[in-house]
C-alpha cells in the first residue's frame, strides 16, 4: 500500500478529477465509507451522532457521512463551523433532506450547545479540518475543538456517589464512558505530512482516511492520535499512484521477499545462524534473538550462552543447539573467545 504525501494525494484527485472522476463523486464516496465503517463497528439506529462541519472538502465529507447515518436511523446533529447554503451546497441540502439538525458555531454562545451535544451523544464525527490544516490551530476551530475537549473530559471523570463507585453507571459500548469519536481523514489539527498535532486535537478511536494512508498518520506524535485507521477506496484510478515510492510494509509484502523453500528442503538448506548473547541478568536477550532466528528462517540455530544461564534458556527454545560458554558470576569471560573461535 502507497503512503502519500498531502502534495501527491491532491495530485492524484486533481488528475482523477481530470480524467472524469470527479471530486463530487470522491467525496461522496468518501462520505458513505466513513458512515459504513461506523456502521461496522457500532449500532447506530436510535443513536445519537454529533458530526463537527469544517468549511471545506472535508465537512462535505462529514455531510455525507450524516447523510448516510440519518437514513439508517440514527439522530444526527451537525454543528457547523460556518454557514451552509442549501440551495448551492448539495451535500448540506441532502443531509437536512435526510433529517439531520444543525447548528450553527457562531449563533451558539458560549458554546453551551455543543457542549450539550457532546454531553450526549453516542457517537462523535470530527470532520472540521482535513489536509490543508495549517499549525497551530486559530479563531473559532480552535475553540471548537477546545470546548469539544473539555465536555468529553467532564463526561469521563468518574462521579463521587456511593452508587456509582458499586455500580459504575452503563455507558453502552465504550469503556472508557466516552463517545466512539471518529476521524474523517485525520483528528483535525494533524499535519499530515509531519505528524505535528495541535494541542486541540481530538484523539479518535477510529480514522477513515480516503485512496491512501498519508505520512503523517504513521509519524508521531499525530500517530498516537488516530486509532484504528481504515483506508477506504474513493474510485481513484491506481495508476495515478505509480510515482508515489513510499510503500506500508505490510506481512503479504514481506511474505513475498522470502526465497522460496523447495518441498526437499530440509534443515541444511537453510544455513546456521551463531548467536551469541545473554547473561545471568539478561536471558531474554538470548532466548528473543534465538527465537528471531528460527522464525527468519535459519536452518540450524546455535545459542552460545554463559552455561549458567543455559537451562534457563532452554527451557523457552526448544529449536536452536546450544553451546554453553566459560563464564564468571553468570557472564560470557574472555576464556570464551577460544570457544567460539573453534
Amino acid at each position: 500500500m502507497k503512503i502519500v504525501t498531502v502534495e501527491e494525494m491532491r495530485r492524484i484527485e486533481a488528475a482523477s478529477d481530470a480524467a472524469g472522476h470527479s471530486y463530487a463523486a470522491m467525496m461522496e464516496q468518501a462520505g458513505r465509507a466513513v458512515a459504513e465503517a461506523i456502521m461496522q463497528r457500532s449500532p447506530v439506529r436510535g443513536r445519537q451522532v454529533l458530526v463537527l462541519i469544517g468549511p471545506g472538502n472535508n465537512g462535505g465529507d462529514g455531510l455525507v457521512a450524516a447523510r448516510y447515518l440519518a437514513q439508517a436511523g440514527a439522530e444526527v446533529t451537525c454543528y457547523l463551523l460556518r454557514p451552509r447554503d442549501p440551495a448551492t451546497d448539495h451535500n448540506f441540502r441532502l443531509a437536512q433532506a435526510a433529517g439531520a439538525t444543525t447548528l450553527l458555531a457562531d449563533a451558539d454562545v458560549e458554546y453551551a450547545h455543543l457542549r450539550h451535544q457532546v454531553a450526549c451523544c453516542d457517537i462523535l464525527v470530527d470532520a472540521l479540518l482535513g489536509t490543508g490544516t495549517r499549525l497551530p490551530l486559530r479563531g473559532t476551530a480552535a475553540e471548537v475543538l477546545r470546548q469539544t475537549r473539555r465536555a468529553l473530559e467532564a463526561r469521563r471523570k468518574p462521579t463521587c456517589s456511593l452508587l456509582s463507585t458499586v455500580v459504575p453507571p452503563f455507558t453502552g459500548d465504550r469503556p472508557a464512558g466516552g463517545p466512539l469519536i471518529v476521524a474523517v481523514d485525520g483528528p483535525s489539527g494533524l499535519d499530515y505530512d509531519s505528524g505535528l498535532l495541535d494541542e486541540t486535537a481530538i484523539p479518535a478511536d477510529l480514522t477513515v482516511t480516503f485512496a491512501y494512508p498519508k505520512v503523517g498518520h504513521f509519524r508521531f506524535p499525530g500517530a498516537a492520535a488516530i486509532g484504528e485507521l481504515v483506508v477506504a477506496d474513493i474510485g481513484t484510478d491506481p495508476s495515478l499512484a505509480e510515482s508515489v515510492t513510499l510503500e506500508l510494509a505490510t506481512p503479504a509484502m514481506v511474505r513475498a521477499w522470502l526465497p522460496h523453500r523447495p518441498l526437499d528442503a530440509h534443515k541444511g538448506t537453510f544455513g546456521k545462524a551463531l548467536i551469541v548473547a545473554g547473561s545471568v541478568h539478561y536471558t531474554g536477550a538470548a532466548c528473543l534473538a534465538g527465537a528471531a532466528a528460527v522464525r527468519a528462517g535459519a536452518g540450524l540455530v546455535t545459542l552460545a550462552l554463559p552455561a549458567a544461564i543455559h537451562h534457563a534458556v532452554a527451557s523457552h527454545l526448544l529449536e536452536t543447539t546450544y553451546l554453553p560458554l566459560p563464564h564468571d558470576g553468570g557472564f560470557i569471560s574472555a576464556e570464551a573467545a577460544g570457544v567460539l573461535l573453534e
